[in-house]
């Protein structure tokens, strides 16, 4: 998660009024995350924005009811996974085809939640997955980073000795 324990998230959909719901639930939802949140009516306005690697990104799929010819949700999942590819995605859509979910998550989205009656349920899950896998990850990253110290320190103790043998071998008889 972001420094000072705040996350960062977007939610990039066309629809204002679900944009803002969204983001009320979340604010609502999760008090102790401080969350900032950004929204965004398209995948390109989204893509202005993505250089701040927000730690989540829910995004819609159909995003061409304001501007024809926009990004739709995949694109825009694989413009965040190519410039932040640390960001979790949720696809939230209307649209309830099998295709379309396996289509979403095999670019990338960690989850896929069809707007219906219990839509904020499975968001607030989905975002509860999300932190979880991120903490995992760095936690992951930060072991993997003491075994390679440890790894570099055992490395370079087996050097010294080495070394000692070969240019020093008088240092290392016993008296």
């Amino acid at each position: 998660m972001a420094a000072n324990n705040q996350i960062n998230i977007f939610i990039v959909d066309d629809d204002k009024m679900l944009a803002k719901a969204l983001k009320n639930e979340i604010e609502k939802t999760f008090p102790k995350l401080n969350p900032f949140i950004s929204t965004f009516e398209s995948g390109e306005e989204c893509q202005k924005a993505i250089a701040s690697k927000p730690d989540l990104v829910i995004v819609d799929f159909h995003m061409d009811s304001k501007v024809k010819n926009a990004m739709d949700g995949v694109k825009t999942i694989d413009m965040i996974k190519k410039h932040s590819p640390n960001t979790e995605v949720i696809m939230f859509t209307s649209v309830e085809k099998a295709e379309t979910a396996v289509k979403a998550m095999q670019h990338g989205a960690h989850d896929y939640i069809v707007k219906n009656e219990h839509m904020f349920h499975k968001l607030n899950m989905s975002i509860l997955q999300c932190l979880k896998l991120k903490d995992l990850k760095s936690e992951v990253n930060k072991s993997r980073t003491r075994v390679f110290i440890l790894l570099f320190i055992v490395v370079a103790i087996i050097f010294a000795v080495a070394s000692l043998q070969i240019w020093a071998p008088h240092l290392l008889e016993r008296p």
